[in-house]
């Protein structure tokens, strides 16, 4: 017998990559969100109205990926609280009406705040940020929840991601390294940096992420895992972009640099849990910069 999954944020950026592999992979996805077509509708910014609702039959997993992102954490902070905190309450809530056994919550690398050293699943949390301060609760209801409820439980904190948006109508992230250089090449000609550059990122593509979480509702992930990927300093990711765009458009793309800033501490993101991205290679970023500077150039944007 399928799985039956019922999934938050399908129609994210991330969780539209999730809800397709999983689908592809024979599982049953249903949805909650405000959507008409959504199995179970889920507004973020009023939590309480799940109170009047019931999961549909025979849900096997819930796997939350709704959440308000960074930008709108920092433009509305109390709003982030109502929906990354409130709402993953009275979702567990209703989940502790039915018989669903495992609960999945994507959740971020940024509940670390300041990064330094080796990031691996034993490192404390420690945010800096409403954004990391929200997950970083979210993940707490999570595992409170589970161990009182004994339900299974995986949290996963994904690194920062690229890759191409299964939806493209939905996609609302044009805030994220990769996606803005590419925006400023194709409008300007240029990419311009806010630093010298140095800084380095860690970056996994949002496919690795769906395929983590195929493996965590099938239950072969412990309870917290990072999903991590390869490190690219700002300059090169900028100057790959540069490239790749200029690719397409037939013009060469300008890097710009500014001026020197605080480095940044060095670290290591990484998984104990073999789940990292150890395979990514510069061809598979280019070929996604690639595929976005078409989709701007066709009009897309």
């Amino acid at each position: 017998m399928s799985l039956r999954v019922l999934m938050t944020g399908a129609s994210g950026y991330a969780g539209g990559a999730i809800a397709e592999v999983l689908r592809a992979a024979g599982i049953t996805v249903l949805t909650a969100g405000r959507r008409p077509a959504d199995d179970l509708a889920f507004d973020l910014m009023q939590p309480e109205q799940l109170s009047t609702q019931a999961f549909p039959q025979d849900i096997d997993v819930v796997v939350h990926a709704a959440a308000v992102h960074e930008v709108l954490c920092q433009h509305d902070p109390v709003a982030a609280y109502t929906a990354n905190v409130t709402a993953t309450r009275a979702l567990l809530e209703l989940a502790r009406k039915s018989s669903v056994r495992r609960l999945i919550y994507v959740s971020t690398f940024h509940v670390f705040g300041s990064l330094d050293g080796l990031i691996d699943e034993s490192r404390t949390p420690q945010p800096v940020s409403d954004y990391g301060l929200t997950h970083m609760l979210a993940e707490q209801i999570f595992l409170t929840f589970a161990h009182a409820q004994q339900r299974e439980i995986s949290i996963l904190r994904p690194a920062n991601l690229f890759g191409t948006p299964t939806h493209w109508s939905n996609f609302n992230r044009w805030t994220l390294a990769p996606f803005d250089f590419v925006q400023q090449a194709v409008i300007t000609g240029q990419i311009v940096l806010r630093t010298d550059g140095a800084p380095n990122r860690n970056y996994v593509s949002v496919s690795h992420l769906a395929n983590t979480v195929l493996a965590a509702v099938r239950g072969e992930l412990p309870e917290v895992t990072h999903v991590a990927g390869q490190p690219w300093s700002i300059s090169a990711l900028a100057s790959l972009a540069a490239k790749a765009v200029g690719s397409v458009i037939g013009k060469p793309v300008r890097v710009v640099l500014g001026q020197p800033g605080s480095m940044e501490a060095s670290y290591v993101f990484c998984s104990n849990t073999a789940a990292s991205e150890l395979d990514e290679r510069q061809e598979n970023m280019r070929s996604f910069l690639v595929e976005v500077t078409r989709y701007m150039t066709m009009g897309g944007k």
